[in-house]
């Protein structure tokens, strides 16, 4: 049997969206995405240093626009259909956009559904031994991130806590809420009862990245980052991910890989306890396959 792509992987979260659910989709035609876009960014921010150098058109979708500004690049900038993507983007930020592995939020504009971020372009060096250990930290280190949140923040996000959640009517994509509520408490046991648990990030080896300078490993496009999965999913995605990058790794090595890279960004989990969780996760979401991790 051929193992699972990434996307075979989020088999069962998947929610597909009815024909024609976008009221006021974006122009497909990349002269008249340029045309938007230009004037998004002269509207809401020519304040930028990167706003007064040339625009190259990156995607023409319906749901979103995106360009890269400057030359060479130094942000990106990226325009909404859907008013919940740009709220959703928004809320990624606002829980992980502190942490030092994703692109810095640079400007907000909420009439024009408009994001500023950081361009990352160094593509990431797969070459190493150490790169799959590499992603995996970065990605723990995003599941940590709300750990760091300012008092403000972590007040306002309060909702999306695991001891909330555990107390909170299940998501309707939750098919066995015994399960659920076991993985709930086993995170508890890793993170702490008031710890966000973020997770579904938009995990291929395209979206990782090094920052200039530093040579950090970053991770790009995090729009559908959520606070209600938590980063399970994520550690069921990463062999997928790997095999694509051409680092083909068995499940248990790669969930010990991420035990060990959480415990550097302060959580609990232990190999029995991470094996538990899984289970209990897959059983709770019906995820396809666990890619052996929980073996």
């Amino acid at each position: 049997m051929r193992p699972a792509t990434a996307a075979e992987a989020l088999h069962g979260l998947i929610r597909v969206r009815p024909y024609g659910w976008l009221a006021s989709p974006l122009p497909t035609n990349p002269a008249a995405a340029a045309e938007r876009l230009h004037k998004v960014r002269d509207q809401d921010h020519a304040d930028h240093p990167a706003a007064g150098g040339p625009l190259e058109v990156l995607a023409a979708r319906a749901t979103a626009a995106v360009a890269a500004l400057g030359e060479p690049p130094a942000a990106v900038l990226k325009v909404h259909a859907d008013p919940d993507a740009f709220n959703a983007e928004l809320l990624a930020y606002a829980l992980v956009g502190h942490s030092p592995v994703l692109p810095r939020l640079l400007g907000a504009a909420d009439a024009s559904r408009s994001l500023l971020l950081e361009h990352l372009s160094d593509p990431f060096d797969w070459a190493p031994a150490d790169a799959p250990a590499a992603l995996v930290d970065a990605v723990a280190a995003v599941h940590a991130a709300p750990a760091g949140l300012d008092a403000a923040s972590a007040d306002a996000l309060a909702p999306f806590r695991l001891d909330r959640l555990t107390a909170a009517p299940a998501p309707a994509w939750i098919s066995d809420l015994d399960a659920w509520h076991t993985a709930l408490t086993l995170c508890i046991r890793a993170y702490g009862s008031e710890h966000v648990p973020v997770g579904h990030l938009d995990l291929k080896p395209e979206h990782v990245r090094h920052r200039r300078g530093d040579g950090a490993v970053c991770l790009i496009d995090i729009e559908t980052l959520r606070p209600d999965v938590t980063g399970l999913i994520d550690l069921i995605t990463l062999p997928a991910v790997l095999r694509q990058a051409g680092h083909p790794i068995a499940g248990p090595d790669v969930r010990e890989l991420y035990r060990a890279a959480t415990a550097r960004h302060g959580a609990a989990w232990t190999t029995s306890d991470l094996r538990a969780v899984l289970i209990a996760y897959q059983r709770a979401t019906s995820v396809a396959t666990l890619s052996g991790l929980a073996d």
